[in-house]
């Protein structure tokens, strides 16, 4: 079966699978979560945009009772589905995490992946730590992991760029993904096209989304505002601390 563009388009994100060969390369992170896991006081734990279960699993096999928080009815059904099978308590939840209660808490709570870039504003994120703290008891940890925005690739002048590659597991074919960002300083909102197509290029798809650029001294001031502390600030998945050249911003926060 050959690329077909107007399918493609129609499923790309709504299609758990396909989201999933997008990012087969993504596991950088997962000794890290299992290394966060073991070090927390407690087994009960929430993820905030949890996705397809990718990280679900393995928490789930080193013995979490996991909750997974995901605004995608579609990535919910599929998560379920993967997740069939293990004895370990878990609960998959399709509510935006945006503004949320569960009328729980949790020993651990965590937002992986650059995740947290979803909420655009000021508004947002603070309303965020605050439906995050209302599921925090003196003990909780909440882990929040995203990038360091890079000014020389954000100021480039909406230059089309390779990004990556990966095989359609329901064609077999190779996509190709090109990226254009146009990022506004004002705001920091970063609004971005990606362009799919497969070797013959003879169509194209572009896909639009916006994420929002967080740098540290924002991230700093939206959590303390918030009457969180940041306990620990990692530079990457090694525990290393953070510095001016690091890549990855690594926040450990507790009431």
């Amino acid at each position: 079966m050959k690329f077909d563009i107007s399918e493609y388009q129609n499923t790309i994100y709504h299609d758990p699978q396909r989201y999933d060969d997008q990012y087969w390369w993504k596991k950088n992170d997962i000794e890290f979560w299992k290394t966060i896991y073991h070090k927390n006081k407690g087994n009960k734990i929430l993820e905030l945009g949890s996705g397809t279960g990718r990280l679900a699993i393995p928490l789930i096999k080193e013995g979490s009772e996991y909750t997974g928080l995901e605004i995608s009815q579609e990535f919910c059904e599929y998560t379920k589905k993967r997740l069939q099978g293990y004895s370990t308590t878990y609960n998959i939840i399709n509510q935006d995490f945006r503004n949320f209660n569960l009328h729980m808490k949790f020993d651990m709570i965590f937002i992986a992946f650059n995740t947290f870039l979803h909420l655009l504003t000021n508004s947002d994120a603070s309303a965020f730590l605050q439906s995050v703290k209302q599921h925090m008891n003196k003990n909780t940890l909440l882990y929040i992991d995203i990038f360091v925005p890079n000014l020389l690739f954000l100021y480039r002048a909406k230059k089309r760029i390779k990004n990556l590659e990966y095989i359609d597991s329901q064609t077999n074919e190779t996509i190709y993904i090109d990226e254009v960002c146009d990022y506004n300083r004002t705001n920091e909102i970063n609004k971005i096209t990606w362009i799919y197509y497969s070797k013959d290029k003879l169509k194209e798809l572009k896909y639009n989304f916006t994420m929002r650029m967080y740098f540290p001294n924002t991230m700093n001031r939206l959590i303390i505002d918030s009457g969180l502390q940041i306990s620990n600030l990692w530079g990457d998945y090694d525990l290393s601390s953070f510095n001016e050249s690091s890549q990855l911003q690594i926040y450990e926060c507790k009431l």
